[in-house]
Parts: structure tokens; C-alpha cells; sequence
């Protein structure tokens, strides 16, 4: 009985982690990225509607972004 629980706790645990993940790759990280380009492009760019490719760039863009960001923090 105590091995079906901890399977399942092993389960629901992979399935959290998978969707914390993913919420964060596809809100936080695109969010960051299209805020970034907006910023280094003054405006231009991106426009409405974005490609699946734009969008991916994008996140790139946020995840590159908040790395640095969380370098600077930890080097300063």
C-alpha cells in the first residue's frame, strides 16, 4: 500500500514540475523576452499577430534576459 502512495506522490510531483515549467517558459519567459524587444527595438518590433517561430525567439529572448538580469543581481 505504501508503494502506490509514494508512486503517486511521484507522479503528481512530476506532473506539478512539468507544469511549473512549462507556465514559466511560455507566460514569464515570453513576457520578459517581448518586453525586452519592445524595449531594444524602440517599438518596432514585434508585431501583432506573432508567429509559433516569433513566439519562440521570444522566449529565447526572455529566458537570455533573465539570466542576465539574475547574473547582474548576483554580481552586484
Amino acid at each position: 500500500m505504501e508503494e502506490l502512495v509514494i508512486g503517486a506522490l511521484r507522479v503528481l510531483g512530476a506532473l506539478i514540475r512539468w507544469l511549473l515549467i512549462e507556465i514559466f517558459l511560455d507566460r514569464v519567459a515570453y513576457s520578459i523576452g517581448y518586453a525586452g524587444l519592445y524595449i531594444l527595438t524602440l517599438g518596432k518590433r514585434p508585431h501583432r499577430p506573432v508567429s509559433t517561430e516569433m513566439q519562440g525567439r521570444i522566449a529565447l529572448l526572455g529566458i537570455v534576459l533573465s539570466l542576465l538580469i539574475f547574473a547582474l543581481l548576483i554580481w552586484l
